[in-house]
């Protein structure tokens, strides 16, 4: 089967958890806990007030809370991210804001 995405759009504001196995590309808002075990994208204007655990994350938009991912953060230009990043790989791109600690010394 295919690898399949679930977009969520500007005007959809989510609140809890969200968890899964699809890719997610947010443009909206969520707020609470994500759980997955693929991609999550926060593209530009996307917001993300949450605890994350991710294959891997993509920040455009604004994330703020502790982010885990078992592969890559990246940190892509205009970006605005406020947390702990906890990865075996963190990428940060001339332009993005970031404020708190990085752990790259983990066995996830």
């Amino acid at each position: 089967m295919a690898p399949t995405s679930c977009t969520i759009g500007p005007g959809v504001a989510i609140n809890g958890r969200l968890s899964g196995d699809d890719e997610v590309v947010v443009f909206g808002s969520i707020e609470g806990n994500v759980a997955l075990s693929s991609r999550l994208t926060v593209e530009e204007g996307g917001k993300v007030v949450a605890d994350i655990d991710v294959q891997s994350i993509a920040i455009r938009g604004e994330v703020n809370g502790e982010v885990v991912a078992h592969d890559v953060i990246e940190l892509l230009e205009g970006c605005l991210v406020t947390g702990n990043l906890r990865a075996p790989r963190v990428i940060i791109q001339e332009g993005a804001r970031f404020k708190g600690n990085i752990d790259m010394d983990v066995q996830i």
